[in-house]
C-alpha cells in the first residue's frame, strides 16, 4: 500500500508548525537556552539542523513513492514521526521553562533528558523500520525509481536518517543536554 495522503498531511502540518514555532518560542530565550554554545559552534549546530532537515527528504521522497508499505510498516511510520515531532515541541517548552526556572530545575532537566533520548530513539526506530522494509522487500531503494538492489536511494536514506540520528543522539541529546543543562547547575 501507499503511504496515505491523511497520514502524510498531518505529518507535513505538524513538522511545518514545529518549523516555524521554533524561532517564535525561542524568542526572547535564545541565548540561555543555548548556554555556552556560542559563536562558531553555534554556526555547527545550524548547519547541522539544516543537514537533517536535508537529510529527511530521500526519506521523505521513499516514503511517499514506495508502493510497497505494509500496514503495520505505515502505522509504525506515522507513530515515530509522529512522536518525533510531538516531543521535539516538548523538549524546546521543557528548557524554555527550565530556563526561565519555572520549575524544580532536577526536575525539568530529567524530563529534558528523557525527551531528548525519546527524540533520538524515534530516528533510530524509523532506520530499523526501513531496514525491516529492505530485507522483505528485496531489489527497493536502488535508484531514483527505487529498482535494483542497495543503490542510490538506500544510501541516500541510510545516510540522511544516519545524520539525524547522529545530531539528535550526540549534538543534542549528549551535548547540548550537558553544556545547557548540566553544567548550569
Amino acid at each position: 500500500m501507499k503511504f496515505p495522503l491523511t497520514y502524510t498531511l498531518i505529518i507535513a502540518i505538524l513538522a511545518l508548525g514545529l518549523i516555524i514555532s521554533y524561532p517564535l518560542m525561542l524568542a526572547g530565550n535564545a541565548e540561555k537556552l543555548w548556554g555556552p554554545i556560542k559563536g562558531r559552534f553555534r554556526m555547527v549546530y545550524y548547519i547541522s539542523i539544516a543537514l537533517v532537515l536535508i537529510g529527511f527528504l530521500p526519506f521523505a521522497y521513499f516514503l511517499l513513492r514506495c508502493p510497497r508499505w505494509s500496514g503495520d510498516e505505515v502505522n509504525k511510520i506515522f507513530g515515530a514521526l509522529v512522536s518525533l515531532i510531538l516531543f521535539s515541541w516538548i523538549w524546546i517548552l521543557l528548557a524554555i521553562w527550565f530556563a526561565e526556572k519555572r520549575f524544580d530545575k532536577v526536575v525539568m532537566a530529567c524530563l529534558i533528558f528523557l525527551v531528548l533520548l525519546i527524540v533520538a530513539l524515534s530516528i533510530l526506530y524509523l532506520i530499523g523500520i526501513v531496514e525491516k522494509h529492505f530485507e522483505a522487500n528485496p531489489g527497493m531503494g536502488g535508484g531514483l525509481g527505487m529498482g535494483r538492489g542497495r543503490g542510490l536511494m538506500r544510501t541516500l536514506i541510510y545516510i540522511g536518517l544516519g545524520y539525524a540520528f547522529f545530531h539528535t543522539f550526540f549534538l543534542d541529546f549528549l551535548l547540548w543536554f550537558y553544556l545547557a543543562i548540566i553544567k548550569s547547575f
